[in-house]
């Protein structure tokens, strides 16, 4: 592992349109396939060759630090910064200014799931030269058919030799059908460019999109990098469902069990992923649902589309089709 890049794993938000299941589980402690998100955000530092990272958190700042340090690579070592105001991802990035310093950094937005590959390609190409210009930052980026996914986030643009252009917040209409992913590349630049970026008329906040584009601006290049292959911000229940099914199916498993679980002999389960130590004490029915750690279900009835949590469940949760999945 090397020492000349810090991983970055940005996980304070609270996750307020997750409902009743924030109070439970912050969103990087949200299982995918019973592991966390924030285990496969340490896995991808892991295997790119990064042997530092930090952590910031924020809301339920204990449970995120101890869930990261039991799910941490050997060998990897982490610090925790906390972000006492959600002032967003720049504001969230430049708080671990003090330990990066002058070293590159790989930052992971901490309320995603991603697929990737290769991404050490993207770190291969920080700091080339390109016709005597620095490269500074390399977004990880991804082409999709639906461009409402691309009004949710940012749209970027990049001339014909892959220099970004333009990059612009939640646009009415999008530039093209890339979809920058939460995986960025950045030298230490990226700190000078915090600093000199207004907070934007959006939310007041600095935003990390308007960091990159003063980072262009200051001379510098930025490209891209397809280390992407799918991605889902966990905004909603159905996005941590959706992350659940999409790794269901790519593991071709029908229903995957965690540990200590018990389940009422007459259950029907199917397409589905139990959590560790829950108990399913009612004969039900279930299909493509996700049963959290610890819950416990002792109504009988049909659990479509749902997640299952404590003692309550949502249903319905899958609102959009199955359009953008690998």
């Amino acid at each position: 592992m090397s020492n000349e890049t810090v991983g970055v794993i940005l996980a304070a938000g609270e996750g307020r349109r997750m409902g009743a299941i924030s109070a439970h589980f912050p969103k990087p402690v949200l299982p995918v396939c019973n592991r966390p998100l924030i285990a496969k955000h340490l896995e991808i530092l892991r295997d790119i060759g990064v042997a530092e990272a930090v952590v910031v958190v924020g809301h339920q700042k204990e449970l995120v630090s101890s869930t990261a340090l039991r799910w941490c690579p050997e060998g990897m070592q982490l610090h925790f910064v906390e972000q006492t105001e959600r002032l967003g991802i720049a504001h969230a990035l430049y708080l671990t200014r003090e330990i990066v310093l002058d070293r590159d950094v790989v930052v992971i937005l901490g309320d995603t799931h991603f697929i990737v590959d290769d991404p050490k390609f993207a770190l291969e190409r920080l700091n080339e030269s390109r016709n005597g210009d620095r490269v500074a930052g390399v977004l990880s980026v991804r082409s999709v058919r639906d461009p409402e996914l691309i009004r949710r986030e940012c749209t970027v643009r990049f001339d014909f030799e892959g220099r970004l252009v333009d990059i612009q917040e939640k646009p009415a209409v999008p530039f093209n059908d890339l979809k920058p992913c939460g995986i960025y590349f950045f030298s230490s630049e990226i700190f000078e460019a915090i600093e000199m970026t207004e907070p934007s008329s959006l939310r007041g906040e600095v935003e990390i999109t308007d960091s990159i584009q003063t980072l262009v601006d200051m001379g510098f290049v930025v490209t891209s990098a397809p280390t992407v292959v799918w991605d889902r911000n966990i905004n909603y229940p159905g996005d941590i469902l959706m992350s659940n099914l999409v790794e269901l199916k790519r593991g071709q498993r029908k229903v995957l069990i965690g540990e200590g679980v018990s389940i009422h002999p007459d259950a029907r389960i199917s397409t589905s992923v139990i959590g560790n130590r829950a108990r399913i004490n009612a004969p039900v029915k279930m299909l493509r649902s996700l049963v959290l750690d610890d819950a416990v279900l002792d109504v009988h009835g049909e659990y479509v589309d749902a997640i299952v949590f404590s003692r309550f469940a949502i249903g319905d949760c899958l609102k959009e089709e199955w359009g953008d999945t690998p």
